[in-house]
């Protein structure tokens, strides 16, 4: 099985820190232990649309859904010495059919999702919240989201979502409206598994 390069570079950082320097034969172990999953991943819209009955209230659990979207999710590449995202698109590791709604506070959008993280099924309930209109530059937002994940298989009690999130005036694709900006979302998803 392949070490990722985020792997690779916790092995050197601990293998540096003990004093076992370059000679070190690093052995990969699972982040966090037996008992959590982590992933770093970006998100990609592939469409937005208006909302079908897959967006009742009786499944998101919030009424007047605005849109319905596709997404896909792609791991990340880092450089292993500081930790600088090489690549937004590593390959597709995941996909969520969402739910998108307006809220009475218009900073704040209701979202639901169902999809799945590599093998891992799940359903994400939560809020992205703007914080941050025409910044760094005008016509990017600044968004943070942040989803309870459930519905997960048997074995896990349960998991977290959250994103650093930019809105742009592209919504669907790559390509940002100013240009040079990674869209969506770069997302840190964990797992936990029962003991």
């Amino acid at each position: 099985m392949p070490v990722s390069p985020l792997r690779v570079a916790s092995l050197i950082i601990v293998s540096t820190y003990l004093g076992l320097g370059a000679a070190a034969q690093p052995v990969p172990t699972e982040p966090g232990g037996a008992h959590e999953q982590i992933y770093v991943a970006r998100s990609l819209r592939l469409s937005r649309t208006g909302p079908t009955s897959y967006c009742a209230p009786e499944r998101t659990g919030f009424p007047g859904a605005t849109y319905e979207d596709r997404y896909t999710f792609h791991s990340v590449a880092t450089r292993a010495s500081d930790g600088l995202v090489t690549s937004a698109n590593a390959g597709t590791i995941g996909r969520l059919h969402a739910c998108v709604g307006a809220t009475p506070d218009p900073l704040i959008r209701n979202f639901y999702a169902e999809g799945n993280i590599g093998k891992v099924s799940l359903k994400a309930i939560g809020d992205c919240r703007a914080t941050r209109p025409d910044f760094p530059e005008a016509g990017i937002t600044l968004s943070s989201c942040s989803f309870r994940l459930v519905d997960l298989p048997e074995g896990y009690v349960g998991g977290h979502l959250t994103t650093s999130t930019i809105r742009s005036r592209q919504d669907i694709g790559e390509k940002s409206d100013p240009e040079g900006y990674v869209q969506p979302s770069i997302a840190t998803i964990r797992l936990w598994k029962r003991r």
